[in-house]
């Protein structure tokens, strides 16, 4: 009896292990397919350089796919290209998106996503820079935007900013500046930094039909939010 549960014990272990690995392997199989329609629209409208990385997660996967269905679908994108300001890397998550296996083996079928939400990061850095600015730096505590820097005849520069979107664009507003020199020459210097400062800055093009909703101040970068609805991903 012993021997009998032992051997059926070995037997679902080895059943386990091969469903688990059919259902990675046409995992893989699906991200491949995908990958390629994600590809050809990217590159009909240059948005990006590098190839995406698309990940279909949930398992087990055999199930989502038999069912036409997948839960999440999440596609990498980096170095978007174009707008004021570079954007290195957008993670995308596609909800609900629906897709027959024999769809996408034939190449007839194009997968749909009910939902698409995204989150990328632009570096303080390159905001600064595409404001024409040098000697300040730009920080961020998940709520408010700070503004130091080090500047000639001013000196030493510390202020705030707010960040909105604004017609789909990244909207950045000096709420104060101050300077450790407020001569007339350094006050000159402080205003012509507020105005610099004050601008809108675009984005590359976004794929997807992804819309801006919002921006955050994050420590890391300017986190910023996108998001779509039935999206082909194709």
């Amino acid at each position: 009896m012993r021997r009998l549960t032992t051997f059926a014990l070995v037997i679902l272990l080895a059943l386990g292990i091969t469903v688990g690995v059919a259902d990675r392997v046409a995992a893989h199989y699906a991200e491949g397919r995908i990958a390629e329609q994600v590809t050809a629209q990217l590159a009909a409208h240059s948005i990006t350089s590098a190839p995406p990385e698309v990940t279909v997660t949930g398992f087990p996967f055999l199930t989502q796919a038999m069912n036409g269905k997948y839960d999440d679908i999440q596609v990498n994108l980096r170095d978007l290209r174009g707008g004021a300001v570079p954007l290195p890397l957008l993670i995308i998550h596609a909800y609900d998106v629906r897709a027959s296996i024999d769809g996408l083996r034939n190449r007839t079928e194009k997968p749909v996503a009910t939902q698409m939400t995204g989150v990328g990061t632009l570096s303080y850095t390159s905001l600064v820079q595409a404001a024409g600015l040098s000697g300040i730096t730009l920080s961020g505590d998940g709520k408010q935007l700070r503004v130091n820097g080090l500047v000639p005849v001013a000196g030493e520069l510390h202020g705030a900013a707010t960040v909105t979107v604004v017609d789909g664009q990244v909207r950045l507003q000096v709420t104060e500046l101050t300077a450790a020199n407020l001569s007339p020459a350094g006050q000159a210097l402080v205003d012509q930094y507020k105005t610099k400062l004050a601008r809108t800055f675009s984005l590359p093009a976004l794929p997807f039909n992804l819309h801006l909703d919002g921006v955050t101040p994050a420590p890391s970068g300017l986190q910023i939010a996108v998001s779509a609805q039935e999206v082909v991903l194709g």
